[in-house]
């Protein structure tokens, strides 16, 4: 597999992001935070058939399926990957590819040969290995940060990529 299939797979989405400070920043009205009673009755609604549900018997096939009730079925996702420079390396990948194809996305991006792990926030390192990404949980979205024990004055992205960098 070289750099050309990758760029096909990912549908030439490739992006670099250098986030803004302004993207961090979060102005919400007081409006958001108020709870309506219209809220309040569908949150115990829910509660209570979800406790009638808890209560009865099922399958694992079953429970299986109730879990799925309401998921949107995804045939892409879009994955960005913090580097520890900051910038964010973002590409778009098939519902059913798997974890390896992310680890090979990013040694393509890569400057030169580097050795790392990818980390979700609140989980251990991503295994490379043949996992869906839906079943890794990064499907509609994911979000990774690339930890290596090497240290750079300079980013590890390719000059190609720097050279697409933009604003977030």
């Amino acid at each position: 597999y070289g750099k050309q299939w990758y760029q096909r797979r990912v549908r030439g989405d490739v992006k670099v992001l250098q986030p803004s400070a302004a993207s961090q920043r979060y102005e919400l009205s007081s409006d958001f935070f108020r709870v309506t009673k219209e809220d309040l009755m569908t949150e115990q609604k829910r509660r209570a058939e979800e406790a009638e549900r808890s209560e009865m018997l099922r399958t694992k096939a079953i429970r299986d399926r109730d879990a799925g009730i309401g998921m949107r079925i995804y045939h892409y996702t879009i994955i960005r990957i913090r580097f520890p420079d900051g910038l964010l390396l973002q590409g778009t990948f098939s519902a059913h590819d798997t974890v390896e194809s992310i680890f090979k996305f990013v040694e393509n991006a890569l400057r030169h040969p580097v050795s790392f792990s990818l980390i979700t926030p609140g989980c251990p390192p991503l295994k490379r290995d043949k996992t869906l990404l839906k079943a890794a949980g990064l499907v509609p979205s994911g979000l990774m940060n690339l930890s290596t024990n090497e240290r750079s004055e300079f980013t590890l992205l390719s000059d190609e990529l720097v050279c697409k960098l933009t604003s977030l």
